[in-house]
């Protein structure tokens, strides 16, 4: 599968967060570090942490830009209010040769 990373550069987020994002056009906002038992799951697509998050699947293979909005739950204050983050290939895998099926990709972001 395909893979898109966002690293939040300076940003560290050690508590439960609001993070907004749009990949190819849609918006969702999902809780990352969620600490309660009937927090809503994640997407099957989406993985997040303190530093940032992972996009794995469909949406990674032709996402070039995101915008990004990290909002901690506690203080309802945007730490990363909505940046526009280009999304660089950083590797291609093509592990049945050039030109064949799948090409998986790996773009990597950081918020500046």
């Amino acid at each position: 599968d395909s893979v898109l990373e966002v690293d939040y550069g300076m940003v560290v987020v050690n508590e439960p967060y609001w993070l907004t994002i749009d990949p190819q056009g849609s918006k969702i906002t999902v809780v990352c570090l969620a600490d309660t038992p009937d927090a809503e799951p994640l997407p099957d697509w989406l993985a997040c942490d303190a530093g940032g998050f992972t996009i794995t699947g469909e949406l990674a293979d032709t996402t070039t830009t995101l915008n990004v909005a990290v909002v901690p739950l506690s203080t309802e204050e945007a730490v990363i209010p909505n940046a526009l983050v280009p999304l660089m290939v950083d590797e291609i895998d093509e592990p049945n040769g050039p030109g064949c099926p799948p090409k998986c990709v790996t773009r990597r972001g950081v918020v500046n």
